[in-house]
């Protein structure tokens, strides 16, 4: 029911039926896959920077919450806003090109995909590729400028001991779609490489507390609660060791 990150759950559901099956997909298959995943990450950063937190950053925490919005965006800085709906407009618009469908489309499929990418949607997509670059230099520039005039926020905001879990490739660079599993420490340190999730069980487990409806996964070895560990976007950046395109890797350096 989530319509946020459709495309993870349904490669989730793909690349588990690819198993069930014991098919390996072809290279084009893969290709697309990844296509459609790059662009889910493209959207899905673009609706968490440009329309969730921009607002905050740059109209302030103790603005009027009517105008701190988008909305509000609009008026202050609209070439900002502009350029971030029409990032999030480009990874959508690679999603309904490849899938028919925005949200929760059925184009991934046990043994590849449905249907390949055409010539029109090659063209379309080469030529807004061009742009996008440019607005995310421009939201990396503002950013940074941001951390120096938080500081004080940066210094304590989601600071505390924990592992990160992620994918990486096989060289240990950033990976979203294939790979294996690695965990790290705080201090970058690797705790763990080269897992599979088939043998999840081995070195996941699950605890629960009295005060919430969640489990709480955490890394087996370490048991509960020094085994807990963080994933996402930044549990990918943590975790790998660099980024195999020049721009990206730069960034991450600096990161």
């Amino acid at each position: 029911i989530c319509g946020i990150c459709p495309v993870s759950h349904l490669l989730a559901s793909a690349k588990t039926g690819d198993k069930l099956l014991a098919v390996k997909i072809p290279p084009a298959g893969e290709k697309l896959r990844r296509l459609m995943n790059l662009a889910q990450i493209t959207q899905s950063h673009a609706l968490s920077f440009f329309h969730l937190s921009s607002p905050d950053f740059l109209l302030g925490w103790d603005s009027n919450p009517a105008t701190r919005n988008v909305f509000g965006l609009m008026t202050a800085n609209p070439d900002l806003a502009r350029g971030g709906i029409r990032l999030r407009q480009f990874g959508q618009q690679i999603i309904e090109i490849l899938g028919a469908k925005k949200i929760h489309t059925a184009w991934a499929v046990a043994g590849g995909v449905r249907s390949p990418l055409s010539e029109e949607g090659r063209a379309w997509i080469r030529d807004r590729l061009p742009e996008s670059p440019a607005t995310i230099e421009n939201a990396l520039a503002l950013f940074k400028n941001l951390l120096t005039e938080l500081k004080t926020e940066v210094d304590v905001f989601g600071k505390f001991p924990s592992l990160f879990m992620s994918l990486v490739g096989k060289k240990g660079e950033w990976e979203h779609y294939g790979g294996h599993i690695r965990f790290v420490d705080s201090q970058g340190q690797i705790v763990a490489d080269n897992l599979s999730e088939d043998d999840y069980q081995e070195y996941i487990g699950e605890a629960v507390e009295p005060w919430s409806y969640l489990k709480f996964p955490y890394y087996k070895p370490l048991g509960y609660p020094d085994g807990i560990y963080r994933v996402g976007p930044l549990a990918r950046l943590n975790v790998c060791e660099y980024i195999d395109t020049p721009k990206a890797n730069q960034e991450l350096q600096e990161f």
